[in-house]
């Protein structure tokens, strides 16, 4: 049941750890889609990729802390610092930041329940009944998804602590099928050949650039843990040590996991079963145990949907809180968590996965939309430099910073244009799948001025005021050490 008091606060009952073990969804993102990215352009070139892109993401993180420390009772992670920099200039860019964000970490919850349900119905559950709705096909593999996202929900809703001790137990099981993956070629070495790996050959550069932008998701994903900023039980230091310490982990698991797997099992072997490349190398590595590799493939996407759903609600809730979108949404429950905005991730990714079957086009918009936002994000950080040099900054960057984020909005701006012009060159869908992307970030707008207009009756705020100083609001506490 939610409150309906709009002055509760989220609960500060996480420390750095919990967000560490939560964030930990991004090895997830790693074993869904670097078996196409390897099978595509070669080993190297996609562990290049990886490596690079998640020295990207904590650079990222780095500038985010500033934010993070300067807003630290503010809910959704970097969308809202992106709102916080650009209401000045024009706020409902902070709509299509926020909404491109929850896009981008909602939607996969669908991508991950329908690989569960595939995984769990071929090993363990063939031939299950199926039934038409709606002129789609439903199965046992739709009806597990959908159980498998109810359940990411469940552990989400009834408190944050719930999501924290979830996804520790989780993910200690999926870093103990990825230790095995890892150490085994060392234990055994003739397992292991150096030559299985290739560099990307032919092709044009742009390539490169647009496996770059499909990756970025999960690359770039370690901030994550900026999202729970208000809920750490001390916002300033256990936000900077959660985005420290999971992109310096991010970074190495993106380099020694699928060095691992493609020097054990070979290239052609994952290109042929991407999906299921780590429970191959699983395999592999303990001589038999498919089903075993299997289970903890299952369990890491699960994982995958109890941080994404955490971090998708907390999104949504951050932009009701900023009265840019429905109101209803500006709600905590009796746990202290959003569960409105968690009830609404979970029954559209339920809608998406029993309707729309293969959400191609989901995938391309969730993409484009959090890439936009974290492009925004870092401008955002430039921005408030600019315009509040004033305000309270407990983690302030040097100087040198600058032109470290000029450099990073650059990249950003280049990869997203190459990126949704040119997606046909991984394999990722065509102009029309970048067109429904677009589409769905307007529908941020359209929810803005219906939230401005019709619920709240006051004109479109296209420019908001900022204050020169900090003003303490009582459902957003400044609570520093």
């Amino acid at each position: 049941m939610d409150g309906h008091n709009a002055s509760e606060s989220l609960r500060k009952t996480l420390t750095w750890r919990d967000g560490f073990a939560i964030a930990l969804v991004i090895p997830n993102g790693l074993l869904l889609t670097v078996g196409y990215a390897i099978g595509a352009i070669g080993a190297w070139t996609a562990i290049a990729i990886w490596v690079g892109g998640a020295l990207v993401g904590l650079l990222q993180n780095m500038l985010f802390s500033e934010t993070a420390a300067m807003f630290p009772g503010m809910s959704g992670g970097v969308s809202r610092y992106a709102i916080e920099g650009w209401k000045r200039y024009f706020a409902p860019l902070g709509a299509v930041a926020s909404f491109g964000y929850w896009i981008g970490w909602s939607f996969s919850i669908a991508v991950n329940g329908a690989a569960i349900g595939t995984l769990v119905t071929t090993q363990w559950l063939p031939g299950l009944p199926s039934f038409p709705l709606l002129g789609h096909e439903v199965g046992g593999t739709e009806m597990i998804a959908v159980l498998a996202i109810a359940a990411g929900w469940a552990c989400n809703y009834f408190g944050a602590r719930l999501t924290a001790v979830t996804s520790k137990v989780v993910s200690a099981v999926v870093l103990c099928g990825l230790v095995v993956v890892v150490a085994a070629p060392l234990v055994r070495s003739a397992s292991w050949d150096v030559d299985r790996l290739t560099w990307f050959h032919g092709g044009s550069w742009m390539t490169i650039v647009v496996w770059y932008y499909v990756t970025c998701w999960t690359t770039y994903g370690t901030e994550i843990c900026a999202s729970f900023a208000p809920e750490y039980r001390d916002t300033v230091r256990d936000t900077a040590k959660a985005l420290r310490a999971t992109s310096l982990v991010s970074l190495g698991l993106f380099l020694v996991v699928p060095l691992a797997m493609t020097g054990s099992v070979g290239e052609k072997a994952i290109a042929a079963d991407p999906v299921g490349a780590f429970a191959l190398a699983f395999e592999k590595a303990l001589g038999g145990m498919a089903p075993l590799g299997v289970g903890i493939l299952v369990v890491s996407m699960f994982l995958g949907m109890v941080a994404t759903t955490a971090d998708g609600g907390r999104a949504l809730y951050g932009l009701a809180r900023e009265g840019m979108t429905l109101r209803q949404l500006d709600r905590l429950n009796r746990w202290g968590v959003p569960g409105r905005a968690l009830t609404l991730d979970a029954v559209v990714n339920a809608a998406i996965v029993l309707l729309l079957g293969e959400p191609l086009s989901i995938l391309l918009a969730s993409n484009f939309g959090y890439l936009t936002a974290v492009t925004l994000a870092i401008a955002a950080f430039l921005l408030l430099r600019r315009d509040r040099p004033n305000w309270t900054r407990p983690i302030r960057r040097r100087r040198a910073w600058i032109p470290v984020a000029w450099g990073l909005l650059a990249l950003n701006v280049f990869v997203v244009a190459i990126g949704v012009t040119h997606p046909s060159l991984a394999g990722y869908g065509g102009i029309g799948d970048t067109l429904v992307g677009v589409a769905i970030l307007l529908i941020s707008v359209g929810l803005y001025g219906y939230r401005c207009l019709v619920q709240d009756r006051r004109p479109i705020a296209w420019r908001i005021e900022t204050p020169d100083m900090p003003v303490s609001r009582t459902d957003e506490p400044i609570r520093t050490k």
